[in-house]
């Protein structure tokens, strides 16, 4: 029994110990998890793959399965780069070229609001706090647009590195469950059916999250694309990409994509904003009222107080990348919190079988 506890406590050590080198090394573990990410998205299509497969071919291994998801991911890949990505590049560019010019342009439309009485709507005393905000909205919109151009960059140039992103993700997908079942099998038995259990649970969490999430902003990219093509809005593209990455911040990402929609529409004209303001308020009612309710169903159990909260701890440490990532960590914390809660009853059934 002794030389057990020290096994068991020695393997915990190197556990805790993986775990810190994991952290340490973060950039370089950065396509291991590109490759968790693509598991936990794919997994599903794999087991739907292997499940109609093995009607026909009882022995179909799981390697074979994982094939059609690859080819559908290299095709989605290579569409969105020829016709998403080059052409979000190019309005970009423009975008950040024009910039000084349509914020000195919303700010003369704003300062010619008027009222009934003829006279403008915005006292004086507040037009240097709008030109002061104005300022740091614009150089807010040009550090995060060239940060995104340059991740680009960045991105083609660590395209050697990130061809390991395939390969992690196959032998995840093959071996993931027996990679799972070593690392519990660390612990006795009751143990690891607890935390079996947890690691079930934050599985499936972040599975349920990610493929949800990424079929509402695929959703949201697409209308927002409709509509802007519709009012005939400058860089069409930007402003639907812009809303598919805010559609992955709750409950402030549509005020953050509606902004720079409605400023360039001010510029055009007066009520063309109202129109565009309009609609994309419409956009968010479906969205967060019907379509959103029907595709994540009850992944996500955080009150709408946690959620803000979550969203802006994690944008003020950690910045756009802390506030799209908030609710998924905040919903493990969640589920680790709970299940810890009840761990005492395994400790119970553990005392039983001991002296059973």
């Amino acid at each position: 029994m002794g030389n057990k506890t020290i096994q068991y406590w020695l393997r915990c050590i190197l556990l805790v110990l993986a775990s810190i080198g994991l952290l340490i090394a973060l950039p370089v573990v950065i396509p291991l998890i590109i490759a968790v990410i693509l598991t936990l998205l794919l997994w599903p299509l794999v087991n739907m793959t292997q499940t109609c497969a093995r009607r026909y071919w009882k022995q179909c291994p799981r390697w074979i399965a994982i094939i059609p998801s690859f080819i559908v991911v290299a095709l989605i890949s290579t569409l969105l780069v020829r016709y998403v990505m080059l052409p979000v590049i190019g309005e970009l560019t423009k975008l950040l070229f024009n910039l000084p010019y349509v914020l000195d342009q919303f700010v003369t439309v704003v300062k010619g609001l008027q009222g009934i009485d003829g006279e403008s709507i915005i006292p004086h005393q507040f037009e240097g706090i709008i030109n002061t905000t104005l300022i740091k909205i614009g150089n807010y919109g040009v550090d995060l647009a060239q940060r995104g151009v340059l991740a680009i960059v960045s991105f083609a140039s660590t395209l050697l590195q990130l061809l390991l992103v395939p390969i992690l993700t196959f032998y995840l997908l093959k071996d993931g469950r027996t990679i799972k079942r070593a690392v519990l099998d660390i612990f006795s038995s009751p143990t690891s059916a607890h935390l079996e259990e947890v690691v079930n649970d934050i599985l499936r969490t972040l599975g349920g999250y990610l493929r949800g999430q990424l079929l509402l902003a695929s959703n949201m990219f697409c209308l927002t694309f409709i509509v802007c093509y519709f009012y005939d809005l400058p860089y069409p593209l930007v402003l639907a990409v812009l809303a598919g990455i805010a559609e992955w911040i709750p409950i402030i990402g549509p005020f953050i994509s509606a902004g720079p929609a409605i400023i360039l529409a001010a510029v055009i004209s007066g009520p063309l904003a109202v129109k565009v303001a309009i609609t994309y308020g419409i956009l968010q009612l479906l969205d967060g009222q019907i379509i959103m309710p029907k595709i994540m169903g009850h992944v996500i159990n955080l009150p709408p107080l946690v959620i803000i909260t979550a969203i802006f701890v994690g944008g003020y440490f950690f910045g756009m990348i802390g506030m799209m990532t908030a609710v998924p960590l905040t919903a493990i914390a969640q589920i680790i919190a709970k299940r810890l809660w009840y761990f005492n009853r395994y400790y119970v059934l553990q005392k039983e079988e001991h002296h059973g």
